[in-house]
């Protein structure tokens, strides 16, 4: 049964779609009970940044004008029709053109989203509907995936009923931070929105806030000293954790989600900085009840 996980914060620009991205390339490389991991990842975001980064613009532009994207799924479900949701699923494969001992990107699956059907979602869908199609891609996905990871988009509100399907499906939710001081006044409202979507799911369909996990971060610098105590502060009002692993201010991390270039190992993608996306891993999964086995480059 699949663990769903979703990256959130009130503010953009905070790493969101990057995590999303780093946790998906990493999970699809690992096994589970000696066997290859099944990784999805669905990009609730209209823009589909995280799916363009696994895709290509080129092949996500071909599922939408195909209408093979998730909202054309969703509006015909909501016609009543019958839906297969796995001819709407896409994978990017692993490339095994060329020889290397290090670890291979490996198969990843995704679902496009679309901006125009997404709006159509917003304008014509309620609450319940949001939650009504997230039951149902739950129920359809969780046994065929060990992890599905969901991309949202910043600053949700009740209107962005499609998003919300996302948020209404996530077991975890992870919030990624940035040690400055707009993203320490953002906290807040990401906590607001947390306990929104906790009580638009009600009692039976909540979800766990698994931490915080600090991106551009150095813990040497003063800029991390001085916003230290308040993350620890709304991490103890949230009752949750700030992850000990964080990810560096570095350009190689910042160029993994560059959809103009080819990778084809974990090291190709993330260089030297493999090792900080590969610890913040294995850190988060044990949260999830999941024990992983990582492959190592040769």
């Amino acid at each position: 049964m699949a663990r769903i996980i979703c990256f959130y914060n009130n503010k953009g620009g905070v790493g969101k779609t990057t995590l999303s991205l780093f946790f998906a390339d990493f999970l699809s490389s690992v096994t589970i009970q000696k066997k290859k991991s099944r990784v999805l990842v669905i990009d609730f975001d209209p823009q589909a940044s995280c799916c363009n980064a696994i895709l290509g613009p080129e092949r996500s532009a071909e599922l939408r004008t195909t209408g093979r994207t998730l909202p054309h799924a969703i509006r015909e479900k909501r016609l009543g029709r019958k839906v297969k949701i796995l001819d709407y699923i896409v994978t990017r494969k692993e490339d095994n053109r060329s020889r290397t001992k290090k670890v291979r990107l490996g198969n990843l699956d995704a679902m496009v989203a679309d901006p125009e059907e997404a709006l159509h979602f917003d304008e014509t869908g309620s609450l319940e509907d949001s939650l009504d199609m997230a039951a149902w891609l739950r129920s359809s996905l969780a046994k065929e995936y060990d992890f599905i990871i969901v991309d949202l988009p910043a600053a949700l509100s009740r209107r962005n009923g499609f998003s919300l399907i996302g948020a209404f499906m996530a077991d975890y939710f992870m919030i990624p931070l940035e040690p400055n001081r707009i993203n320490t006044n953002a906290i807040p409202l990401t906590l607001k929105m947390m306990e929104n979507i906790r009580q638009w799911r009600g009692e039976k369909r909540s979800f766990e806030l698994l931490g915080f996990i600090l991106n551009k971060a150095d813990r040497r610098t003063k800029q991390y000293r001085r916003h230290k105590e308040a993350f620890g502060y709304y991490a103890d009002l949230a009752g949750t954790r700030i992850y000990d692993n964080v990810l560096p201010p570095a350009p190689a991390l910042s160029n993994a989600s560059d959809d103009s270039i080819h990778f084809i190992t974990l090291t190709d993608r993330y260089e030297a900085y493999y090792p900080h996306v590969k610890k913040l891993v294995l850190e988060v999964i044990p949260d999830m009840g999941f024990a992983v086995k990582a492959r190592q480059d040769k």
